[in-house]
This record gives C-alpha cells, structure tokens and sequence, in this order.
C-alpha cells in the first residue's frame, strides 16, 4: 500500500497495514544483525532479559519508577534480582498535577529574572528615566516573589516525591539511614518513566527538619545518577574509556586534557561564573587546559575539539523548547549546538559538565523519550554527563563548580601537571553529590540553588 492508498484508506485498515510494515522493518533490523554479529541489532527491541537486567545493578541498584494510569510502581533490579514495589500512594493524576505545579513555578522564576536583566539593561546604558527606574524597582519585588514561591514549591514536591516514592525506595532497598562515619555513601541509578522525567527525584526528601532519627531525605542515604534506560547503562559502562584510548582520531594528541568552552555569546547577557570556571579549571588542569573562548568558540570549533578531547567543560548560556526538545541549544559565540546537532555524532569522551541552563530537562510532550542536552551528549559516547535541570543562578553554578573540581584533587607540585593527572571521570557522580550537599548544608531553606544539578551515566 502506497502513502496515497493509505491516506484514503480506512483508518482501522490503515493502522493494521502501518502495524504491520513496523514489524517487517523490525524483522529486518534483527535480520540484519544475526548476519552481521551485532547483537544490539539482533535484539533489537526486544524485551531486556533479566540477567541483563541484573548486570545493571554491580555497583548500585537501578531504579525504574513506572507511572500508568492502572498503577505505579517501581521496579528495583539489583544484583539479586529484579522485584517490584507497588506504589499505592502514587497516582498519574497526582504526577501529573506536581509536575505542571513545579514547572509553572520554574518558568514564573526564570521569566522574573529575564524581566529584571531587561530592565537593568536600559538603566546600565544610562536611561535614568522615572519609567526605568520604577520598572527596575518592580521586577525586583516580582523576582523576590517569584523566587519565595518557587521554594515553597520545591519544598513541597520534594517531600512529597520522598513520602509517596523514594522513601520507600531506599528502605526497600535497605538504604535505613547515614552510614557509619567514613564509609562512602551506595550509588543508586533512577530511571524514571513520563512525567516524572521532570521531577528531582534525587533531591527527594524533607531538608528543613530537624530529626533525632535517620534523614528522611535521598542526600543524605544514596549518590544519585540518572539513566535514559537501563540498556544505556550497560552501555556506557561497556563503552572503553577515552583516557586510555584517545578521544576520535586516534592520535591520542589531546588524552588527559580538558576543553573549555566559553563563548560569551552574542546578545546574551555576560554570565559572571565564566571567570570562577576558568579559574577552577585552570587551577586544576594547568597547562592541560583547552580554552576555546569568545569568537573562537564557534560550532565547527567546537564539535571538532570535541573529536580529540574527553573532558569538556560549557560556560555558557543554554535552553530548551520543551514543546520541542530537540531544539534544545547551547548557545556559542554567533550560532549554538543543538540537541539535534549532538546526537547525530558518535564520540568517546569521558566526562562533560554542562554549566548552562536547562540542560537535563526534556518536553512535555515526549515524556518518556530521553531528548537533552545532556543525554544527547551521554548517548553520543560522553560516559559521565552533568547537566541541570532549569535555569541556574550564576554564583550558585560557579560554587559548585569551584566546589567539584576542588574534590579529590591533591596538591600540585607544578601548575595543574598532577591534579589533571588525577582527575577521574568516574568520581563525578560521587564529587557532585558533594559539592551539592555541601551547599544545602550551608542554607537548608533554599533548594533552588542546587537542586536543578544531576549526574548521568555509570
């Protein structure tokens, strides 16, 4: 049936004729990979095996949280086993409901801080009007506003994703409390399903009360990471690592250097934190530094660096259409790279640390598909990614990007040789959960500072 019969056709015929072609494309696909030895395509789309399933889970578990409208529930696979743990405080509806609460406030803050950058904008360059000066003096007061209701939502949806989820997800799993002093906290890998993509199931938890018993909050219990899908994981724990192997061409020219890339793009509002990164960077990796900065950070620059290097550090500004989240951008200097522009390419890379706005967030749409800034560049071959969840307050992002290069590193002999020496990759997860904690210990009453930080990958 060509595409002009099936326009025309009935529209159960047409469904029955289109469900059919999917699965003679699908027996292709897997044809094609029994002939070539490729068991990815082999088995492509099929159902994971548990076994699979349970290899996921060699340093942590893995938790798929499922959201339906029969029933909610998650799915805890560690290296015993795969089980389910019903959920019957959870609904769709309820998810739903948070979720469209979360983003309005998220979105009502960001458009409060656009409005106050506009107005100082004209008073900077010297219009000392009555008309400016009143606009200045009331986006401040909406901003101040905006920023107390997006706490109190923050507030709210975490500790109501700790009583309704991921409380009973760690005692589940045997996660009671703080560990005894000096042992390392677990890894624990969320794979959440619809909306709750959009929802900080890491930052889950009552932060602003004092308890004699065990901390009610993820923080305290578990390092979280995020994973688009379990097969994703044991993906890119599979995936060999960039330091050993070269980035790309195989010269091996750029191994154990960092790339970071500052555009200060063009018509955006200058970002303070650029000079706090670059002094971090520089303080760490010394004369392994790359610095693609201002005019030279332009895209084709920038994807080829990508190429040769396997740590990437972004200074700059980014977002994303969640209408459309493929249009998801991190902006250069005169152009930007768009999710699109990311996923289409194949590297190894080890580690990227996206320090711009909005870089983990999807649409709302596609809920369930896996389509970021961060998860583009975690899919095409980036194994360790770190990307926020909305817009970021600049000094907060600069504190925790001091906060994170800071751990694990030991004292340079020379500028940057030793400490560029010992950075590892595989800590990331384990170094943002640090510096994140150690900022909501200095100020429990404010989350909109550090929740919006997450890790993907292994």
């Amino acid at each position: 049936m060509d595409e002009g019969d099936r326009r025309g056709a009935d529209p159960v015929d047409r469904r029955v004729a289109l469900s059919r072609e999917w699965d003679r494309l699908v027996g292709e696909v897997r044809e094609l990979g029994r002939a070539r030895g490729i068991p990815d395509l082999a088995g492509f789309l099929d159902p994971p095996r548990a076994a699979s399933l349970t290899a996921a889970s060699r340093d942590g578990a893995v938790v798929v949280v499922n959201i339906s409208r029969l029933r909610c529930d998650a799915l805890l696979i560690t290296e015993s086993g795969v089980r389910g743990l019903p959920l019957p405080g959870v609904t769709a509806d309820a998810v739903e409901e948070r979720t469209v609460a979360y983003v309005a406030a998220l979105r009502t803050l960001e458009q409060a801080g656009r409005e106050l950058q506009a107005a100082k904008g004209r008073f900077d360059d010297g219009d000392r009007s009555p008309e400016v000066f009143y606009r200045v003096s009331a986006a401040r007061v909406a901003l101040s506003a905006a920023r107390t209701a997006a706490e109190s939502e923050l507030d709210a949806v975490t500790g109501w994703l700790w009583d309704g989820i991921c409380g009973s997800v760690l005692d589940a799993l045997g996660h009671t409390g703080s560990p005894s002093a000096g042992a390392p906290l677990p890894r624990l890998w969320w794979c959440p399903t619809g909306l709750l993509n959009l929802l900080p199931l890491h930052a889950a938890g009552h932060h602003g009360e004092s308890v004699d018993g065990p901390p009610r909050t993820v923080l305290d219990r578990v390092v979280s990471s995020y994973t688009p899908t379990v097969r994703a994981l044991l993906t890119a724990r599979a995936r060999p690592g960039a330091a050993a192997t070269g980035n790309g061409d195989g010269s091996g020219d750029e191994v154990g250097r960092m790339l970071f890339v500052a555009p200060e793009p063009v018509g955006l509002p200058p970002l303070q934190s650029i000079d706090a990164d670059r002094e971090a960077l520089a303080g760490r990796f010394g004369e392994r530094l790359t610095r693609l900065e201002g005019p030279d950070a332009t895209s084709e620059a920038v994807l080829a660096a990508l190429h040769r290097h396997p740590w990437v550090h972004f200074s700059s500004h980014a977002g994303q259409d969640m209408n459309d989240p493929g249009l998801g951008t991190i902006a250069l200097r005169e152009d930007g790279l768009t999710v699109h522009d990311l996923a289409q390419r194949s590297y190894s890379g080890e580690f990227a640390f996206l320090s711009a706005c909005q870089t983990a967030v999807g649409g709302m749409d596609l809920i369930d598909e896996a389509i970021t800034l961060a998860s583009a560049l975690h899919i095409a071959g980036f194994r360790h990614v770190i990307g926020t969840l909305w817009s970021v307050y600049d000094g907060a992002t600069a504190d925790i990007t001091r906060e994170f290069y800071a751990n694990g590193a030991t004292p340079a002999g020379g500028p940057g040789s030793a400490r560029a020496a010992d950075f590892d990759p595989a800590d990331a997860a384990r170094n943002l959960h640090r510096a994140v904690r150690a900022m909501r210990d200095r100020d429990r009453s404010t989350l909109t500072t550090w929740v919006h930080f997450v890790h993907i990958g292994p």
